[in-house]
C-alpha cells in the first residue's frame, strides 16, 4: 500500500535517513521503533510530504507520490506537540479540517461527524472549551480526534503518546490500539518509547542511524533479534550482554575463567567456526530467562545484588556477576537483599550470540530449514 523505496536524506554533513526501504500493508499499526535521532521523524516528514527525500521515491498504491504536495496526498499527520489552535475551542479544533477549501463539509455533516468523534474519543463534555484550557492527556485526545474526523488514507503519527504521564500513555494505547482495530484504518508511527510500541503494533520497524534494521510482529522480534542494536532497542528491560571467550570445549566470562557457562559440545562446535577458532564473543539472555536461586546449585554462578526495581507486579534484580551487570527477574519467593550472594543459572536454551566486531547474530541451532534462533 505504501512504499518508501530507497529513501536518503541529508541535513548538511548529517545523514538523517541514509537508503531507507519500508512498505506498510493496507490496515496495519505500523510503528518505527528507534533512539532519539535515529531518523524517525524525518522519515514521516518525507512520507506525508513536508520534507522531499535527496534520492528515493515514497509511493501509495504503487503510484509515485514523491513530488505531491502534503494535501493532496490525504494523508494525516499528527504531531508529537498536538499542534492544536489555542484561540478556538474543541468543537472546531475537531471541524478545522472538515471546513477546509479542499474538503468543503457541509456544516451539518461536520457538526454530525464532530459529535460522533468527540462521543467516541468520551471528549463531548469539553466541545465547548477552549483546548489551552486542558490537559495533556485532554489535548491528546482533541489531536487525535482532528485526525480521524478526516477519514484520510493513512494516519502518520509522530511520537503520539511520548510527552504524557505513565497513566495517560497506558490509557491513550488502549485507546489507539482499540480504534485501529474497529475502524480497520492504516496507521504509520514513529517512537522511541519500546512498551507502546509492542502493545500497539502490528508489525514493528527497529530503526537506528537512518536505517531500518529488522521488521516483523512485536514478539518475533523480542524472540528473535538479528543484533545487539535490535535487541537493546526492543526489550523494556533490555537484554544483558555478557563478554565472554568460547574455548575449546566451553564459554567462560571474559576476566573470569571460573565463571563457566556450559554449553553443550556441538554449540560450542559451531561457535569456533564462526570465530574461526578461540576468541571473543557477546552473549544475551533476557532478564526473565535467567534461573535465580538464593542457594548454589550445580551449574549456578555466583553474583552480588545491587537492589531491587519494582515494575508493578514484577520485580527484577540488578546484579553484579563479575564485572558484568545483569538484571533478572525473581519468582516471589525468592527475596534477596543489597549486597547478598544469590546464584544464576544460564539456560543454553535461552542465550543468544552476537559477533563482538559487528554486533550481528550469530545462529547456533539447526533447524529443517537451516540454522535459526532460540
Amino acid at each position: 500500500m505504501l512504499e518508501l523505496r530507497d529513501i536518503t536524506k541529508a541535513f548538511g554533513d548529517i545523514v538523517a535517513v541514509n537508503h531507507l526501504d519500508l512498505e506498510v500493508k493496507k490496515g496495519e499499526f505500523f510503528i518505527i521503533l528507534g533512539p532519539t535521532g535515529a531518523g524517525k521523524t524525518t522519515t514521516l516528514r518525507i512520507t506525508i510530504g513536508l520534507e522531499k527525500p535527496d534520492s528515493g521515491k515514497v509511493l501509495y498504491e504503487g503510484q509515485d507520490i514523491t513530488q505531491l504536495s502534503p494535501p493532496l496526498r490525504d494523508f494525516a499527520f499528527m504531531f508529537e506537540s498536538h499542534n492544536l489552535y489555542p484561540v478556538l475551542n474543541v468543537y472546531d479544533n475537531l471541524a478545522f479540517p472538515l471546513r477546509s477549501p479542499l474538503f468543503k463539509v457541509p456544516e451539518s455533516e461536520v457538526k454530525k461527524r464532530v459529535e460522533a468523534i468527540a462521543d467516541e474519543l468520551h471528549i463531548t463534555h469539553l466541545l465547548p472549551r477552549r483546548v489551552s484550557h486542558l490537559s495533556g492527556g485532554e489535548q491528546q485526545r482533541v489531536a487525535l480526534g482532528r485526525a480521524l474526523i478526516r477519514r484520510p488514507k493513512i494516519y502518520i503519527l509522530d511520537e503520539p503518546i511520548s510527552s504524557l504521564d505513565y497513566k495517560l500513555r497506558e490509557e491513550l494505547q488502549t485507546e489507539f490500539k482499540r480504534i485501529h482495530e474497529e475502524y480497520g484504518i492504516t496507521i504509520l508511527s514513529a517512537t522511541h518509547d519500546n512498551v507502546s510500541a509492542m502493545a500497539m503494533a502490528s508489525r514493528i520497524g527497529i530503526m537506528e542511524n537512518g536505517r531500518i534494521l529488522q521488521v516483523g510482529a512485536p514478539r518475533d522480534i523480542y524472540t528473535n533479534p538479528m543484533s545487539v542494536s535490535v535487541a537493546r532497542i526492543i526489550g523494556a528491560p533490555s537484554m544483558n550482554f555478557i563478554d565472554c571467550v568460547v574455548g575449546e570445549t566451553s564459554l567462560w566470562m571474559h576476566g573470569h575463567q571460573e565463571f563457566v557457562i556450559p554449553l553443550s559440545p556441538p554449540i560450542v562446535g559451531i561457535l569456533r567456526r564462526e570465530l574461526k577458532g578461540q576468541g571473543r564473543i557477546l552473549v544475551g539472555i533476557w532478564p526473565e530467562d535467567i534461573m535465580v536461586s538464593e542457594k548454589i546449585q550445580e551449574g549456578y554462578l555466583k553474583a552480588l545484588v545491587e537492589n531491587i526495581e519494582y515494575h508493578g507486579a514484577e520485580r527484577f534484580v540488578n546484579l553484579a556477576l563479575g564485572e558484568s551487570p545483569l538484571k533478572a527477574l525473581l519468582i516471589r519467593n525468592c527475596v534477596p537483599k543489597h549486597g547478598a550472594e544469590i546464584f544464576v543459572f544460564l539456560p543454553e536454551e535461552k542465550l543468544y550470540f552476537f559477533h563482538p566486531q559487528n554486533g550481528l547474530r550469530i545462529y547456533v541451532q539447526l533447524g529443517r530449514n537451516g540454522h535459526y534462533a532460540f
